[in-house]
C-alpha cells in the first residue's frame, strides 16, 4: 500500500535520490542529468514555494518494500497562474499504475487548496508513457508547444471532476 505524505525540508535526501537518476531528470526541464547543487537548489526553491502557499509536495512511499520509495508528486502555481503537476516516480516503480494513483490522492486536495485554478500537466511528446497516464487520470490533451526549456512537451488540462 503506498503512503502519501506532505514533503518536508527534512526529506531533501530522498527528493535527490529522485533528482539525480538521469532517467527521472531525462524528461524534467532540459533533459539533461542533474547535478547535486541544481538538485539541492530545486528542492529549495521547492519547499520556498509550499512556504509561500504557492505550492504543494508529496512523497509517495510504501514502507513495507525493501526499497520504499515510489516518488514525488509537485503541484505549483507556474509561470502562467496555473497550477502545474509534476509525477517523477522511481524508475523501478514505472509501469505499476502508481503514477495513476497518485494523481488520485492529489488532484482533489491541489483542487481545494487551489479552488478556480486549473491543473495542467506537461508530457514531453516522445514520452508515451506519461501521457498515458494523463489521459487514464482524467487529463485531455491541450495542444503542443515548445515548452520553458526548449523540449518538445503536450499540454495537458485535468478535466472537470464533477460528473455530467
Amino acid at each position: 500500500m503506498i503512503h502519501v505524505r506532505a514533503c518536508t525540508a527534512n526529506d531533501a535526501a530522498d527528493f535527490r535520490r529522485l533528482a539525480l537518476a538521469p532517467q527521472v531528470t531525462a524528461r524534467i526541464g532540459v533533459g539533461a542529468p542533474w547535478s547535486r547543487a541544481t538538485a539541492d537548489a530545486r528542492f529549495r526553491r521547492g519547499m520556498a514555494a509550499c512556504g509561500r502557499g504557492e505550492g504543494m509536495w508529496w512523497l509517495a512511499h510504501e514502507p513495507q518494500d525493501a526499497d520504499p520509495l515510489v516518488g514525488l508528486v509537485v503541484a505549483e502555481v507556474d509561470h502562467l497562474a496555473e497550477i502545474e503537476i509534476g509525477i517523477w516516480l522511481a524508475p523501478g516503480r514505472w509501469g505499476r499504475g502508481h503514477g495513476r494513483e497518485l494523481l488520485a490522492v492529489v488532484l482533489p486536495v491541489v483542487r481545494t487548496r487551489f479552488p478556480g485554478v486549473t491543473p495542467t500537466a506537461y508530457a514531453n511528446v516522445d514520452h508515451p508513457a506519461s501521457a498515458r497516464m494523463l489521459t487514464a487520470s482524467g487529463f485531455h490533451p491541450d495542444g503542443t508547444l515548445i515548452g520553458r526549456y526548449g523540449t518538445e512537451v503536450t499540454r495537458f488540462v485535468a478535466g472537470d471532476p464533477t460528473p455530467t
